[in-house]
């Protein structure tokens, strides 16, 4: 027993000397960090929203492409050409060489109902000496010029397959729609990002809170050590008495080891969010804002209601329905015969000056027209039938999308408003608790003064109270967690923070 006595007494001795020499943790450089401030990073560098960006942009551009279809096209081309037709007997009229120059000029249009408009206009030179060509049927073969011009306006139009406005412009209608998904799919995207940062931020600000709360533990018990070495150095102590309390210091200093842990996770989320490089050397983040809030019951039936209505992913499934229905015209389209009218108006003009010869084609002196029908039909048709067939079956997939994603935000917002309610009664449950283990520390002090408690008790008062502290934090993060997921499952996040995308 005499040697047992004297190990614990070595102990005791050795305890303080080996505390004191123990390394207690150390703090990297801070920076201050409010909530607004993380957003505004948030929203400067946040890789997922300039990605979104992009896309809208390239969906945009797309929307321009399919629009050029309507573009005015101006068209020309320009050809020499050398024909001989050697002579059968000198009275051969028909003998001879012509060189042509020939050029075609013509500006051409497709219509938004599915036809083709063009207005062209051909000119031809031609140097013969064949006589026949020239009007001279005697005589010595010389040469000659004369000036062809052509003026004609032409005219195709679908009368079946691929006819009216909604064929024809089926893909500006889809990339109209692709633009509106892009737009939505980057107010998602911001919503996610925006909830991802705000909640990130809570729970740095629970790190700080946390690591703040048992800071001040520590300082606790080691005040607790001083009036127990105080009591010591007087005999009303014995040196064991010291014993819990340096355990306790020591357990202390590794929470808050832990916990400072935690706080450099919590600024490598924001910093991977604000798209800044980790680097273990960097200032570490401190919340500047505490979290607060206030009872809130929440109305889940609106809640619902409120999410399908507004809620951008929602939105854009829906949007791919009105995809499909598109598909689906167009398939119909190909489904039927193509019989396609043609039709052409204009004039000639042939004389051996140039201006009279464009004078008589504009002058309309020698009209000339020609109108018909063509048609093609495919016997078995299997690709637009197997388009039909792909366009049906790909409406029911997006109906099935869209049912399936109501669903699972039915299921989100019921949770997520359980889950408020739930962690505001935490809260005012929470705050009740650290009033009380407030009051049962302050008595458990004045027994410890008089002699009728130990520093175990005081110990185990001072751990209730830090943990209801905790809990008060721990149940307020939760709330605005859940409420910030909810109002992104909303698609009120935006305006509820005043967070305006800007144009592209």
């Amino acid at each position: 027993m005499g040697q047992i006595r004297m190990i614990r007494i070595f102990c005791l001795l050795l305890g303080p000397l080996l505390l004191s020499l123990s390394p207690r943790p150390t703090r990297a450089a801070e920076v201050p960090l409010t909530l607004m401030q993380a957003l505004a990073r948030a929203a400067e560098g946040n890789v997922d929203l300039r990605r979104e960006r992009i896309l809208v942009q390239v969906a945009e551009a797309q929307l321009g492409t399919s629009m050029g279809t309507f573009d005015f096209r101006l068209t020309g081309n320009l050809s020499f050409s050398r024909r001989t037709t050697p002579p059968l007997s000198a009275d051969d009229i028909s003998g001879g060489f012509t060189n042509t120059i020939a050029s075609d000029i013509g500006l051409s249009r497709l219509l938004e109902t599915g036809g083709n408009l063009r207005l062209s206009m051909q000119q031809n030179t031609t140097t013969t000496n064949a006589r026949v060509q020239c009007g001279t049927a005697v005589g010595p073969a010389t040469a000659c010029d004369f000036y062809g011009t052509n003026v004609a306006l032409n005219f195709s139009h679908p009368l079946l397959r691929g006819f009216g406005a909604e064929i024809v412009q089926a893909n500006i209608r889809r990339q109209r729609i692709l633009v509106d998904q892009a737009l939505l799919s980057r107010q998602t995207r911001a919503s996610n990002v925006l909830r991802d940062v705000i909640t990130s931020y809570w729970e740095l600000s629970y790190a700080t809170q946390d690591l703040s709360i048992r800071q001040s533990a520590v300082e606790q018990a080691r005040e607790q050590l001083r009036i127990t070495n105080a009591q010591i150095e007087v005999g009303r102590l014995a040196p064991v008495d010291a014993a819990a309390v340096e355990r306790a210091i020591s357990d202390r200093l590794q929470e808050v080891v832990v916990s400072q842990q935690n706080q450099f996770f919590r600024t490598l989320e924001l910093r991977r969010l604000f798209g800044m490089p980790t680097d273990p050397s960097l200032p570490v983040f401190v919340a500047q804002d505490a979290p607060m809030t206030t009872p809130r019951e929440v109305d889940v039936a609106a809640e619902i209601q409120r999410a399908l209505e507004t809620n951008p992913q929602i939105r854009a499934i829906k949007m791919g329905i009105h995809l499909t229905d598109i598909d689906i015209e167009t398939a119909r389209s190909s489904l039927k015969p193509q019989v396609d009218f043609n039709g052409q108006i204009g004039a000639a003009g042939r004389q051996r000056q140039f201006g009279a010869t464009v004078g008589q084609a504009f002058g309309l002196d020698d009209m000339v027209w020609s109108a018909g029908l063509s048609l093609d039909v495919p016997l078995e048709n299997r690709i637009a039938k197997g388009q039909m067939r792909t366009a049906q079956l790909s409406a029911e997939r997006s109906r099935l999308e869209a049912g399936d994603l109501e669903l699972a935000l039915r299921d989100q917002t019921v949770r997520l408003s359980t889950n408020i309610g739930t962690a505001s009664k935490r809260v005012e449950l929470a705050r009740a608790t650290v009033g009380f283990a407030q009051k049962n520390l302050e008595a458990e002090k004045a027994r410890f003064s008089v002699g009728r408690s130990t520093n175990n008790d005081v110990l185990l008062r001072q751990q209730e109270l830090k943990s209801a502290e905790i809990q008060v934090v721990r149940a307020t993060v939760d709330q605005l967690n859940s409420e910030v997921a909810l109002s992104a499952a909303t698609g009120e996040i935006l305006e509820r923070y005043g967070v305006v995308l800007k144009g592209n």
